[in-house]
């Protein structure tokens, strides 16, 4: 803290702090003691005030909220001990920082009756939280704000001295006592008490989809929302109107602040669990919801696995199920704070692009066998109540009949086998988790390759040295051939594999020369036959040309430095050729994925393997080893590894094994 205006200098900064230039700070004033002062009283109480103005400030810099503890529940007992409580409320021991910096402490669990009439009332006149007029206590129905206020009262009345003339002895009270005090706030908003539920989602709607916070005296640390109904308790919400301390992002940029959308979530969390206990049956959102946060648990049994419909969300909300490490879901649920809230409110037509994920969590142990044995691996949820085919858009009635149509075909018949095997394998999981969860899924163009589609061209050969390129025949124009064959396929076999971003910014920074290289090595039977060797050599033109990422748009960023920034020279492509193209690298690849079939059928697992660049050392091993149990053993961590996406411990395996 600064020293004090030295004495000579007292004089021009009185006047100095006439400038603009000059902010004083009218609130803080302490008294300066010096030798020969005559100190009173007052000066040592503006001491005191000064240090708890300061402590305030700096408690409102760290924001306000429940630091611990401060739990509110409905009690079955009043304070007194008496049964069948009316309006009770137990309050567990905590503390926290009110809006105004001020720290409130309750040390023990506590029973607050709300039937207390003369005390609230007190209580409420004495902080200027009264209503008036207001009605009996007995009689008042609404919605409330339970709060913790700081109080002080003076106590221990000591002798003033000197004595009077008389010689009588005054007594004043000698001691400032602090103190926490219970008050009961009006809750001034939209939300009617006439149907309590319905009040309790109107609430909720009011707080954190319109982000309307109760208005309450910044004195008031609030902890809990409650609805009476002639002096009886209908509900307790702590979160409401509860927030934790420290939780403040003023600076994000999501829908809501942090402390607010984390609250939502244990608001519809709790408020799940007392629906549940009342309706153990399946029932739907809007009957007990205006809106649900954009990630969170779902009731038990929400999906009907006889025929995989639910009816909790609208009929609108494309729903897919998806298997997820159990550990990972925390993860899930904390992105989703950022997103806007479910608003179950909102018509039809006004909800485009509404698509949730149903995620059921497994262990990580069972992840990768769980996800092998699903097919398909994420698995479309029908709403159980459907649309009037008035209120349908054209595409969604298309939608709605096209499994009907599906049928028609000739080879139902198979597909109605595979379909019940993989309903049942989707059945078994689901029955056997014990509870779903969802998560509201961004809506953002797929970033798996280059913007815009494939368009076939023709490549040719650069003329030999000593000609000019002009066809035969020609006069000077340049005729293009028809496109061949051979190119149609390869451009179709790069889009079926997803190689088509990667391919065009190979392109981008290669020479023309490499071009029409480029066109042959993707053209050639070997290649096109076999989606490995597609893979792997690609992933070899890439290191090639030194590209580091295996997102194209990032690579492009990179190349956008100069025309001599990652260029793909011919020398590369000779060497990923050498190493590719060649038939026993493809029998050995055969070999070594023999036992896979089903695996190999999934693009992800082939994508991640070539990705590793590792398919060429294990087409070696598959025709060295072949039948080799330990090249078994390798072979089974390196499919395990691919379905579940773990390149690196693909290649930490491969290495391992090859001593490299």
């Amino acid at each position: 803290m600064p020293d004090p205006v030295p004495s000579p200098l007292r004089a021009d900064f009185t006047e100095l702090a006439r400038r603009p230039e000059i902010v004083a700070d009218s609130r803080r004033r302490r008294p300066l003691f010096f030798d020969g002062k005559f100190l009173t009283a007052a000066d040592l109480n503006r001491e005191q005030a000064y240090l708890l103005l300061w402590q305030a400030d700096l408690a409102q810099s760290l924001g306000f909220g429940v630091i611990n503890g401060l739990r509110v529940t409905r009690s079955d007992t009043t304070a007194g001990g008496a049964a069948n409580a009316a309006a009770s409320l137990r309050l567990t021991a905590g503390s926290g920082i009110t809006p105004a910096g001020e720290v409130v402490v309750v040390g023990a669990p506590k029973v607050v009756d709300l039937a207390d009439v003369p005390q609230l009332e007190q209580l409420n006149a004495a902080f200027g939280l009264a209503r008036r007029p207001q009605d009996p206590f007995r009689n008042l129905d609404g919605l409330f704000v339970v709060g913790l206020r700081a109080v002080e009262f003076t106590a221990n009345p000591t002798p003033v001295y000197p004595p009077a003339v008389t010689g009588e002895t005054a007594l004043h009270d000698g001691e400032i006592i602090e103190a926490t005090a219970v008050t009961l706030v009006p809750y001034g908003a939209d939300a009617t008490p006439d149907e309590p539920p319905r009040s309790r989602a109107r609430a909720a709607r009011e707080i954190f989809l319109d982000q309307k916070p109760p208005r309450l005296p910044a004195a008031v640390l609030p902890l809990a929302m409650v609805c009476l109904r002639h002096g009886r308790l209908e509900w307790v919400d702590e979160f409401l109107v509860r927030r934790e301390a420290g939780d403040d992002d003023r600076f994000g940029f999501a829908f809501a602040p942090r402390a607010l959308a984390e609250a939502h979530f244990f608001q519809y969390q709790d408020l799940l669990d007392e629906v549940e206990a009342r309706n153990p049956g399946r029932f739907a959102a809007s009957d007990f919801f205006e809106i649900l946060p954009p990630g969170g648990p779902l009731p038990r049994g929400v999906v009907d696995t006889a025929d995989f419909t639910q009816g909790f969300f609208p009929p609108e909300a494309r729903l897919e199920l998806a298997v997820v490490p159990e550990d990972e879901l925390p993860a899930l649920m904390e992105d989703s704070l950022d997103l806007p809230p479910i608003d179950l409110r909102l018509k039809p037509e006004d909800n485009d692009a509404f698509a949730l994920l149903l995620l059921v969590p497994v262990t990580r142990r069972d992840y990768a066998e769980t996800l092998a044995g699903l097919t398909p691996r994420r698995l479309p949820v029908r709403p159980a109540r459907l649309e009037p085919v008035s209120r349908l858009r054209p595409l969604d009635y298309l939608r709605r009949w096209k499994p009907a149509l599906a049928g028609t075909n000739g080879g139902a018949a198979d597909a109605t086998d595979s379909g019940a095997a993989a309903d049942a394998a989707w059945r078994d999981l689901i029955n056997r988790t014990p509870r779903l969860w969802y998560v509201r899924r961004r809506n953002l163009p797929d970033g798996t390759g280059l913007a815009g589609a494939p368009v076939a061209s023709t490549s040719t050969a650069p003329p030999a040295p000593g000609t000019t390129g002009t066809p035969p025949g020609g006069g000077g124009e340049i005729v293009l051939p028809e496109l061949a064959v051979e190119d149609e396929r390869m451009l179709a076999s790069l889009a079926q594999e997803k190689l088509w971003g990667r391919y065009a910014l190979l392109k981008a920074i290669a020479s023309p020369s490499v071009h029409a290289l480029l066109s042959r090595l993707f053209g050639a039977e070997l290649i096109l036959q076999n989606p490995l060797l597609r893979h792997a050599l690609m992933a070899e033109l890439e290191a090639g040309a030194k590209l580091t990422s295996e997102s194209p748009e990032e690579n492009f960023e990179m190349i956008l430095g100069g025309p001599t920034v990652k260029v793909l020279t011919p020398e590369a492509v000779e060497a990923a050729t050498k190493l590719v193209m060649n038939k026993r690298l493809a029998d050995g690849l055969a070999a070594a994925f023999r036992r896979f079939p089903r695996q190999l059928a999934e693009l992800r697992v082939r994508t991640a393997l070539g990705l590793t660049r590792r398919l060429p050392r294990l087409a070696t091993l598959g025709l060295q080893l072949g039948e080799d149990a330990r090249f078994q053993a390798l072979m089974d961590r390196v499919v395990k590894s691919a379905t579940t996406g773990r390149r690196q411990a693909i290649r930490d395996a491969v290495d391992k094994f090859t001593g490299r």
